[in-house]
């Protein structure tokens, strides 16, 4: 797993090293044909937006996992943190592949987005997308046993699907539905688990850099933690860098864990910050 970490940031130091930095927003050099969403993500759930080809992009995110009211923690930045890298790399304009890695059960996540769909309309345009991905689980402790799993444990990995909507409201309203469908999603159950769950956002954007969102994903049918999970923050945009800075009640972040549902119940004041920094790399 250290090798893996060594490996991301090696990748992410040499792609900014290489890059002259610039604060304004870079135009593409081959615009997609419909932009909807500025990000590719709206927290965790996937939007239908991808990378125009050649493009990288690197991800560091947070979830601190005391609540903001938790005593002696800083609004809970003092506790541990759940942490997620990712390297993602668009192979044409509709195409783009992410390998990422999150310290909850050291979680290494590979996933492919194609962009199937798009049209164009003043008044409701669309962008259809699709995702699929597989996990694996290489540091799980038998929770009776506190044993460590065998790594090739067929309990250990995790697949997804997932569908991608958007739409876009005059301009400043984007609206995503994402059905995902989530096999394995309890790792410690003697039988496999599935969930299927029907997620959804909301963004406003204020401007070309400012926007708020919401998202929330509810299990439909299947196997879930406590709560359906849900986020509410701010995302800033500044020459292709995206920061997405929120409250949640998951701690989760790969689309396997994030999937399966929260521990919180935000209800009760229960709130943890969280936030996203993603880089784009052109060169």
């Amino acid at each position: 797993m250290k090798f893996f970490i060594i490996v991301l940031f090696i990748f992410a130091l040499t792609f900014i090293n290489a890059q002259e930095i610039n604060w304004k927003k870079q135009e593409d050099a081959q615009p997609a044909v419909l932009n909807l969403f500025h990000s590719i993500n709206a927290v965790n759930l996937p939007t239908a937006e991808t990378l125009q080809r050649n493009e990288f992009e690197y991800e560091i995110s947070h979830r601190f996992n005391k609540t903001v009211d938790a005593d002696k923690a800083y609004f809970g930045i003092d506790g541990p943190a759940t942490i997620r890298m990712a390297l993602s790399y668009a192979v044409t304009n509709d195409l783009m592949v992410t390998l990422g890695r999150s310290n909850q059960n050291d979680n290494i996540d590979f996933r492919i987005k194609y962009q199937a769909f798009h049209f164009a309309h003043e008044t409701f345009p669309v962008l259809l997308a699709l995702r699929a991905g597989g996990a694996w689980n290489t540091e799980v402790y038998e929770k009776v046993t506190n044993e460590e799993r065998e790594l090739t444990d067929t309990k250990n990995f995790q697949y997804y699907g997932q569908a991608i909507f958007n739409t876009m409201i005059a301009k400043k309203v984007g609206i995503g539905i994402v059905p995902s469908y989530l096999y394995n999603s309890h790792i410690y159950c003697e039988d496999p688990e599935y969930s299927f769950t029907m997620g959804g956002y909301i963004q406003y954007y204020l401007s070309a850099m400012f926007s708020f969102f919401v998202e929330t994903n509810a299990t439909v049918t299947g196997w879930r933690e406590k709560y359906n999970p849900i986020a509410i923050g701010v995302e800033i945009e500044t020459g292709g860098h995206f920061f997405k800075l929120f409250l949640g009640n998951s701690y989760a972040m790969n689309p396997s864990q994030y999937l399966a549902g929260a521990d919180l119940y935000m209800e009760d004041g229960e709130w943890r910050l969280g936030f996203n920094i993603t880089r784009i790399l052109k060169f």
